[in-house]
């Protein structure tokens, strides 16, 4: 019996890596149009129509269109095996349990793709802007293609620490809904929290960091108030 469960586990780490293999492969084949995408966020806020970059390494180019096909292929990857995991445990699980995971897993799924949306249509392009502003007469600033790729993975990882807060913050409240109140005592913990996460993750620029801090804590709120209003349905049930 236990040698039938690890035979699955070994099929769907293969079916993991062969799906990752091709998403590489793709990526990659498409590597100019994915770059294309990459940059628009951030050209797209200057007045030159002319696009283009500095390299000073015979590899530069070859090395980051290979990053970026990686980087794309592992987001994607994580998610299917994630989808792997909850259908192979599913089976052992109470309905409740099953429910309550899917459910989980969906909200995760959603905040993942808002906070996507928002880091590439917002947080990205404003720290862009932000600091490219400091161009000058004296200083005209040539984009290195690895270090503009560096720099947008490097803002992609600290709002996804951002992200994974907002996940955490609906898994912590879904599991101790019964305890609001000790919730809404830590509220101004809990919000000085969210000001120093959106100081790190925005540029230093006042205004962008209340902006992501206001969003923060209406997210936070919003789930707040979803939890008060299905534990009211219940009861009313």
């Amino acid at each position: 019996m236990i040698y039938k469960y690890i035979l699955e586990i070994k099929y769907r780490f293969l079916f993991s890596f062969i799906a990752w293999c091709f998403l590489v492969f793709n990526c990659y084949f498409f590597k100019e149009t994915l770059l294309y995408v990459f940059m628009k966020f951030s050209f797209a806020q200057r007045s030159s129509d002319t696009i283009y970059f500095l390299i000073t390494n015979v590899t530069e180019v070859f090395l980051t269109y290979l990053q970026l096909a990686y980087f794309i292929a592992n987001q994607i990857t994580f998610l299917f095996i994630c989808y792997q995991i909850f259908v192979f445990t599913s089976a052992g699980l109470y309905k409740f349990e099953y429910v309550y995971f899917k459910n989980v897993s969906l909200m995760i799924l959603i905040f993942w793709v808002v906070f996507v949306l928002i880091l590439n249509l917002v947080i990205f392009p404003a720290s862009w802007v932000f600091f490219w502003q400091f161009q000058n007469l004296t200083f005209y600033f040539e984009t290195k293609l690895n270090e503009y790729w560096a720099f947008y993975t490097s803002v992609y990882h600290l709002c996804y620490f951002a992200y994974q807060l907002v996940v955490l913050f609906w898994v912590f409240l879904n599991l101790f809904k019964a305890y609001f109140l000790i919730i809404k005592k830590l509220r101004k913990i809990l919000y000085f929290a969210f000001f120093v996460v959106a100081t790190v993750v925005t540029p230093p620029d006042i205004a962008h960091q209340l902006i992501t801090s206001i969003c923060i804590i209406m997210s936070y709120e919003l789930l707040l108030l979803y939890l008060l209003l299905k534990i009211e349905l219940i009861h009313f049930k």
